[in-house]
């Protein structure tokens, strides 16, 4: 599944191999501690000072553990010891992807966060996978900078490509080559974890895994119970039974752009999926082309066919800015008005290179073909793979994925689903070692939080409620409301989102026996994405704010103030994809922001969220406490200039806005959803 990071974790990763390079373990120079050491002892393990405050460390693990002569690889993590001196047990965090790593900055960054006050009493353990960060990241050049759709033949033959490098980059000590492209699978990754364990000297941790790392916990649980104290899988699936089409994941999304709009009190458009199927038939005789702002504050060519709304489909998985613009991009799109929909493309569809020590894109596929269920045999040579694939697909009810047909869904990014990406990945030559091996998944001694967004298209609660149900009675699956991808690790662009998932996990690392007495009220009260009911074209198709008792505002007065506070609230989500610090506004107009500690300041030069009306002024927006305040003025063609000051809370989207100003000498108070 792909994971647009930083925010996307999942089966894979959107992230396409001439030469293949093993990137050594970094150890990463950096000062000790003021008046510290230089040098940290661990168990039997010397770590070093890293440049992110940690302590840095490896430990060499053998490639092929099959073979006493296989040559050895690096696995590094990161070491946080308790600030209190006095630590209560250790905590190790185990990245999704395949192919993230723990220790990226980013990452880290994240999960100390999550950990809060936690990190008072616990050692932090950052490890990276095999194939990842520090631990020798597998990078193959032409997979990285493949330019087009990761999908089809083309495609498959650079995955390939990259397995046969796997196959000719390390030898054993009488010369002969590994054929190592069925080495990094998740039962290696979790050896490697349990030796470090031991070399760490660390016992009963506490073990968290988000997206494939909770595939990996599941494993590694499954193998290794007695290293345990607790498991928390956030936004899991099936190790055991996983369904190769993945079908929950449209069928959950049937429903969940339904249900964010319905929780929304700025949306109302009734049947939100049903849009999105006119949509679709719509791209499959008449794609949508044209330009819009790109994420570098510059004009783009875009190109929305269903393949790529299959992919913006999924990427809502793990980015609620897709749940709050898809239905009114949609909307707009089958009204004749491409323009919401091709930035929203822009936005959301984001190829691009990375370094294969920030992501991994051999690792992905690396695991993706070794473990992950095929809709082919991966025992079979690439020849008869393609004959078994076509058949799988010709017996697939044709409306399975309704309203795109079986070949439209297919084409979705590999690092998605990577439906087949495999087909040239290398035969296996090693036995097959698959990531549980038999039941129990994780031991009944060992109790087992379970977390998952209900609005998740990547790891569907479904798949939550089916490891608990695998696991037993020392599991319990929490399904909180309107979260889509990783519950617990905080995400910038929408804070307020993961607040319960980060309580309910330190509340359960504070007592796990105490799991079937944990609070969980705060799972149905997560304020909603304010999800947006329309994009509308003129000033007179804006709904109009709710004039306050007495107002006599005009409608079109009423209307300006909306779109004066529809284009501050665009700016500040527009602001989380940016790579720079200005952008076009949807239909003209420039603005910029500066961030500060805590409060960004945006500046709106003529913004055009309507084609007839333009908005200048300015707003700052607090990210600690989620208060916006934004003085504006509003020209419309034609209309009386209106001047308004709106105030609202991010983090509290369920109480409506203010507004107040004037428009041709009369005085306007009046309230609108939050934008």
């Amino acid at each position: 599944m792909y994971h647009r990071r930083g925010w996307m974790r999942g089966r894979g990763t959107r992230c396409g191999v001439a030469v293949f390079i093993v990137a050594v373990l970094l150890v990463i120079p950096g000062a000790a501690p003021s008046g510290g050491p230089a040098a940290l002892a661990v168990g039997t393990v010397r770590l070093t000072p890293c440049a992110d405050s940690g302590w840095c460390g490896s430990v060499p693990v053998p490639l092929d553990r099959t073979r006493p002569d296989s040559p050895t690889i690096n696995v590094g993590f990161t070491w946080f010891p308790a600030r209190s001196g006095n630590p209560q047990g250790t905590i190790v965090a185990i990245e999704g992807g395949p192919g993230y790593p723990t220790t990226g900055d980013s990452s880290r960054t994240q999960y100390q966060a999550m950990l809060g006050p936690l990190q008072e009493s616990r050692n932090l353990l950052l490890y990276d996978l095999r194939g990842t960060g520090r631990s020798q990241a597998l990078n193959c050049p032409e997979l990285t900078a493949y330019p087009g759709q990761a999908s089809g033949p083309v495609f498959a033959q650079v995955v390939g490509a990259c397995g046969e490098k796997l196959n000719d980059t390390w030898k054993y000590s009488d010369g002969t080559p590994v054929r190592a492209a069925d080495l990094f699978g998740t039962a290696n990754a979790a050896r490697d974890l349990d030796t470090v364990l031991h070399r760490l000297d660390l016992a009963e941790v506490d073990l968290y895994g988000d997206s494939y790392g909770s595939w990996f916990a599941q494993a590694f649980a499954s193998r290794y119970p007695a290293a345990l104290r607790s498991v928390v899988l956030d936004a899991t699936y099936e190790v055991v039974g996983l369904d190769p089409w993945y079908t929950s994941t449209i069928t959950t999304a049937r429903s969940a752009f339904d249900l964010a709009c319905q929780r929304s009190p700025a949306c109302t458009r009734p049947h939100t999926w049903s849009v999105i199927e006119e949509l679709a038939d719509r791209l499959r005789t008449a794609p949508a082309t044209g330009t819009a702002p790109g994420l570098n504050g510059r004009a783009v060519t875009v190109t929305v066919t269903v393949t790529t709304l299959v992919d913006i489909i999924n990427n809502a998985a793990s980015d609620p800015g897709i749940y709050q613009a898809l239905g009114a991009a949609a909307q707009a799109a089958v009204s004749g008005d491409d323009q919401p929909l091709l930035r929203l493309a822009a936005q959301s569809i984001t190829p691009g290179e990375s370094l294969p020590e920030d992501y991994s894109r051999g690792l992905y596929f690396a695991v993706a073909c070794t473990d992950y269920p095929q809709l082919f045999s991966t025992a079979s040579g690439p020849e008869q793979r393609q004959g078994q694939l076509a058949r799988s697909i010709g017996q697939e009810p044709s409306g399975a994925f309704a309203p795109f047909r079986v070949p439209e869904w297919l084409a979705v990014d590999a690092y998605t689903n990577a439906y087949d990406a495999c087909l040239d990945w290398p035969v296996p030559t090693h036995p097959a070692d698959p990531p549980i091996t038999a039941p129990p998944v994780v031991s009944p001694a060992v109790p087992v939080l379970i977390l998952g967004g209900d609005l998740d298209l990547l790891t569907p609660p479904q798949g939550g409620r089916h490891v608990a149900a695998q696991i037993g009675p020392s599991a319990r699956f929490i399904e909180i409301a309107g979260v889509t991808h990783v519950t617990a690790m905080p995400d910038t662009r929408w804070p307020a989102l993961n607040a319960c998932g980060a309580f309910l996990y330190r509340r359960f690392i504070d007592d796990p026996k105490a799991l079937a007495q944990l609070d969980i009220s705060c799972s149905r009260t997560t304020p909603p994405i304010p999800t947006l009911s329309s994009y509308p074209f003129t000033l007179n198709e804006a709904s109009p704010a709710l004039p306050a008792p007495g107002d006599q505002s005009s409608p079109t007065t009423l209307r300006a103030a909306h779109i004066a506070a529809s284009a501050v609230a665009d700016a500040i989500t527009r602001s989380h994809y940016l790579t720079g610090q200005t952008d076009t506004g949807l239909r003209g107009g420039t603005w910029t922001y500066t961030t500060g500690t805590p409060t960004t300041t945006f500046t709106l030069n003529s913004v055009g969220w309507v084609s007839d009306a333009t908005v200048n002024g300015a707003a700052t927006w607090n990210q600690d406490t989620g208060t916006v305040s934004a003085t504006l003025t509003v020209n419309p063609a034609g209309g009386p200039l209106t001047t308004i000051h709106a105030t609202w809370n991010t983090l509290d989207t369920r109480t409506p806005a203010t507004i107040h100003g004037n428009a041709g000498g009369k005085t306007l108070n009046a309230t609108l959803p939050v934008p």
